[in-house]
């Protein structure tokens, strides 16, 4: 019994040192982010992008608006023989199909051409936060925002990665 006991005081003490010397930071990534002008670089690069999607989207619908419109006035006019209505329904239906289409690929470029400006600004983002973290001995740095309690133990490093990225 003596022995369990010894036993496991000698495996907690270890344990119970080196909980001692856990040094936390904190970090707050989207704050880092909003005040980087490459950031607000690219964040105008993308809207850009997305105006261009945007207009041509609404271009297109606009077409298909004329398109409805004209298949609505051929329904209605009764000498129009049911061929040429099938047909007009087919190209409504095909032009309908291409609108959905052409609204995904947007969406997926977009999406990709958002992570290929980013990519390189939020890299430089970690390699500052993981200097800092290896020169300050931390080890654990944390989204601030992820958080659930921020005791005093953590130590919160924005300003400091914001100084390494140039950041006033």
């Amino acid at each position: 019994m003596l022995k369990r006991i010894l036993l496991a005081a000698l495996v907690a003490i270890p344990m119970l040192a080196s909980a001692q010397s856990i040094k936390i930071g904190v970090v707050d990534t989207q704050a880092l982010m909003r005040d980087l002008p490459a950031y607000k670089e690219a964040q105008t690069k993308i809207e850009g992008i997305a105006k261009k999607y945007d207009d041509e989207y609404a271009a297109l619908r606009t077409e298909a608006q004329k398109k409805l419109e004209e298949f609505q006035t051929l329904t209605q006019d009764k000498n129009t023989p049911d061929a040429v209505k099938e047909r007009r329904a087919k190209e409504l239906d095909d032009f309908s199909q291409k609108l959905a289409e052409f609204e995904q690929m947007a969406q997926a470029d977009l999406q990709k051409q958002q992570q290929e400006i980013m990519s390189p600004i939020i890299g430089n983002v970690q390699q500052a936060i993981q200097s800092i973290g290896k020169e300050g001995n931390f080890t654990i740095i944390q989204e601030i925002g992820a958080l659930l309690y921020y005791g005093a133990p953590a130590e919160d490093i924005t300003t400091q990665v914001k100084a390494r990225l140039g950041i006033k």
